[in-house]
């Protein structure tokens, strides 16, 4: 409940303009309520974040909204990637379950070897 022991939602308030959606301006205003959506892959853009982050990232927000499998990249793609092998295992196990609220014991249990090997 807002306002419950003096906690409530407020949000930052932005301006994105109706005739492109790669834009936006903060307006630097703190109102109340929760945000609708996030203007981050928009202030990553501004910022200058690699543009096939930025793009992977939209693409697995998509899935997430629309509740469909995270399509996992190419092999070649991770071939140059700096982590271990065993961060690899822990990262895409992670990414795989889809709600850790209902993980089996199995998924718990790999998780927690895999991630004391690191």
């Amino acid at each position: 409940k807002d306002g419950v022991a003096g906690i409530k939602a407020v949000r930052m308030s932005i301006h994105i303009p109706e005739s492109d959606e790669d834009d936006a301006v903060p307006l630097f205003k703190l109102e109340d309520g929760v945000a609708s959506s996030s203007a981050g892959l928009v202030c990553a853009r501004m910022a200058g974040l690699n543009k096939k982050v930025v793009d992977r990232c939209a693409e697995i927000t998509d899935c997430l909204r629309d509740g469909k499998k995270i399509r996992p990249l190419p092999e070649s793609v991770n071939a140059n990637s700096p982590f271990q092998a065993n961060v690899k295992s822990a990262i895409r196990l992670f990414l795989a379950v889809d709600n850790w609220n209902d993980a089996t014991d199995e998924d718990l249990d790999l998780l927690k070897e895999l991630v004391s090997r690191m």
